[in-house]
């Protein structure tokens, strides 16, 4: 059974509940033959926390949307020691300032972009990536698929 373990930090998204968020995540994990019994993270922050994430671990000093740290990747930050959870893929963190700016700017409702940043969070966690354009298209047309599913 899959997992995730939320915090909302004081931010909630219209139309999300943890039911929801489960529900994408089984979704997610079907379309991109990942685990069922996988687990991750999941923080719903501030650009500021956000900001001083991607500039501590990506080295960019700016607020982005949405970062995802493998169980494997950072020792001694992501919430769950990988030698004792080997189900746990890592935590994903999406900027609740962040998605509501690109929900309005994409004529979106914040639930339609919540889904599309976790499902990209979710993809990074299972090993896709988008640092070539060959990678970047497989992984824009899974999300895509993912999220048409959910929608």
């Amino acid at each position: 059974m899959s997992r995730v373990f939320i915090g909302y930090d004081t931010f909630g998204v219209e139309g999300v509940d943890e039911s929801f968020i489960h529900f994408i995540f089984d979704m997610t994990l079907s379309h991109a033959a990942g685990d069922q019994n996988s687990e991750v993270g999941l923080v719903i922050t501030s650009d500021e926390h956000i900001k001083n994430l991607n500039h501590r671990y990506r080295g960019n000093d700016r607020p982005t949307n949405v970062l995802s740290f493998a169980n494997d990747e950072i020792k001694d930050f992501v919430s769950v020691d990988s030698s004792k959870d080997k189900n746990y893929l890592g935590d994903i963190y999406i900027s609740y300032p962040t998605l509501m700016r690109e929900a309005h700017d994409l004529h979106e409702t914040s639930r339609e972009r919540f889904i599309q940043l976790f499902v990209h969070g979710v993809l990074h966690l299972l090993g896709f990536d988008h640092k070539d354009k060959a990678d970047a298209n497989v992984m824009e047309r899974l999300e895509d698929k993912i999220v048409t599913a959910i929608l």
